[in-house]
């Protein structure tokens, strides 16, 4: 049986999800440039780059003075790509330790977009783990 098409997202879109993930990354009011190098990244994956004007413009503008959160989810709609940003969310914020603050942004996402809290909180434990461990091993690796 085929797969369906799926639409692919607007560029207007793919921009929000960008937002989104600068809103996040200014959490805890201090970008680190493990988080720059990860939100860049992501752009990237998207993509989008970090350096066209309207990208730069919105994610600089959600990094230096981040809007209501609520306000940036509303436009990610579709359900599918709501998951791919709440587990991209979840790689930034985890990507240089898991602030409170981000902690809690990430709870809320979860609440607007209608996903399974259990298994939003079970995700996020073992992207902190997994990181954890990609770090050992990158400890024990230099050893050898």
């Amino acid at each position: 049986m085929p797969k369906p098409k799926l639409k692919p997202p607007s560029r207007e879109e793919t921009i929000a999800f960008c937002r989104v993930l600068a809103h996040l990354v200014a959490a805890d009011h201090k970008v680190t440039a493990e988080e720059r190098k990860q939100l860049n990244n992501l752009i990237w994956d998207t993509g989008l780059s970090p350096d066209d004007a309207e990208v730069k413009a919105a994610v600089e503008a959600e990094l230096a003075k981040p809007s209501p959160l609520k306000k940036v989810l509303t436009p990610i709609t579709d359900p599918g790509m709501r998951k791919t940003l709440f587990r991209a969310l979840v790689e930034v914020a985890a990507s240089d330790g898991l602030a409170p603050q981000e902690e809690k942004k990430l709870a809320k996402t979860a609440e607007v977009f209608k996903l399974d809290q259990k298994a939003a909180a079970e995700i996020i434990q073992w992207t902190v783990q997994s990181i954890a461990l990609e770090k050992k091993e990158a400890q024990i690796l230099k050893r050898l």
